[in-house]
């Protein structure tokens, strides 16, 4: 029998009393995980009772997925799956490199979390990292890669600039040519019309 499908969403003040319904059934500390709220995401079935939490704390460009909490009765990997795929868009769009965790159940190894090395581990400047054990991560955005897309980018929009630039001075030469050439039409006129009634002055006198 398939199970209701399930939705990924931040979770509000709202949700406060059903979060705290899944801390207590997990034996987590939920007075102190209240203070945190901001940090989850909740995991709802199709009548929009909580069917899962799970917590991001990010810090720059790493982040903690911590303090899984699941209801008993659901798909638990079902709801495992919609809070992954909400926290990778949320993770990326605050700029995630990395996604740390100690969350030991095996959908998380499934789904590309990985024992750190001890290069990996000297490189993270994260506080919550500190000196445990059962590290796993995930690599989000490869940081060279992501380096040199930035490049690609900014040189791009240099020669779009420099386009730009040598544009607007095509246009102001432009420009400058026909503001002269009309100038020079208007002058020509001008001499033309006092040319003819300096002529027609003359005449005049002539003709008495």
């Amino acid at each position: 029998m398939e199970s209701p499908a399930l939705t990924a969403r931040r979770a509000t003040v709202e949700d406060l009393p059903a979060l705290q319904g899944l801390w207590q059934a997990a034996g987590l500390p939920w007075e102190e995980l209240e203070k945190f709220i901001t940090e989850f995401q909740l995991v709802e079935d199709s009548e929009g009772n909580a069917a899962g939490a799970v917590g991001l704390l990010v810090e720059g460009t790493e982040a903690l997925l911590h303090t899984e909490a699941l209801r008993p009765d659901v798909d638990a990997d079902e709801a495992r799956a919609s809070l992954w795929r909400r926290i990778q868009i949320v993770a990326r769009n605050l700029g995630v490199h990395r996604i740390w965790t100690q969350e030991d159940d095996p959908y998380w190894t499934a789904s590309g979390f990985a024992a750190p090395s001890t290069h990996d581990l000297a490189a993270v400047r994260a506080t919550f990292l500190g000196d445990g054990s059962g590290w796993r991560f995930v690599l989000l955005v490869d940081p060279t890669k992501a380096n040199a897309v930035v490049q690609e980018q900014m040189a791009l929009w240099q020669a779009e600039r420099e386009r730009e630039a040598e544009e607007f001075q095509r246009k102001v030469k432009t420009f400058r040519a026909v503001a002269f050439l009309l100038f020079g039409i208007v002058v020509a006129l001008a001499l033309g019309v006092l040319w003819m009634v300096m002529k027609a002055n003359m005449l005049g006198r002539i003709a008495r």
